[in-house]
């Protein structure tokens, strides 16, 4: 059995190879990539890259409110309309920009997730976007690699399709 701090190492190199992936795919991309429309996210790859970065920040935010048993206030609604707003604020997003908010906001997420310990991994707090069922730590935590693996997944697919 993994020990907690096990657990928070593990997720954070777990999430740190999938910002990785990220960071390399934004970096491949051809400016016509970078403008391709992500179906089902209905933006540019470029904005589905950066609201990955978006997100890692508005993961720190989460963890650091439940590692401190707060509630998680926001619900699914308000996270589409912060969605919608940035997809509309950065339409016009930099490689450069994105690459470096991935790795600047990618670092501190990842350290937040391994400076969690067992008391907070296990910790529960009522979580807005699931109707405000509890949520432990743990779990919330491990969002920041389907995060990133699920809109990274999307944009290769919108890029590359012969690659999906």
């Amino acid at each position: 059995m993994e020990t907690p701090d096990a657990v928070a190492a593990r997720m954070a190199d777990d999430f740190e190879a999938a910002n990785d992936d990220v960071v390399g795919f934004a970096g491949r991309c051809s400016d016509a990539q970078w403008s391709v429309t992500v179906s089902g996210e209905n933006w540019p790859v470029g904005v589905v890259l950066h609201h990955i970065a978006t997100g890692h920040g508005q993961m720190i935010g989460r963890l650091e409110q439940a590692r401190r048993g707060a509630a998680i206030a926001k619900t699914a609604a308000d996270i589409d309309a912060d969605n919608a707003r940035h997809a509309h604020d950065f339409a016009g997003v930099t490689r450069e920009e994105t690459i470096g908010e991935l790795r600047r906001l990618g670092t501190a997420l990842a350290a937040v997730l391994r400076s969690l310990d067992a008391d907070e991994l296990a910790r529960s707090v009522p979580f807005g976007p699931a109707e405000g069922r509890p949520v432990t730590t743990q779990a919330l935590a491990a969002v920041s690699v389907r995060h990133c693996r699920t809109h990274l997944d999307d944009a290769r697919g919108a890029a590359e399709p012969s690659a999906g």
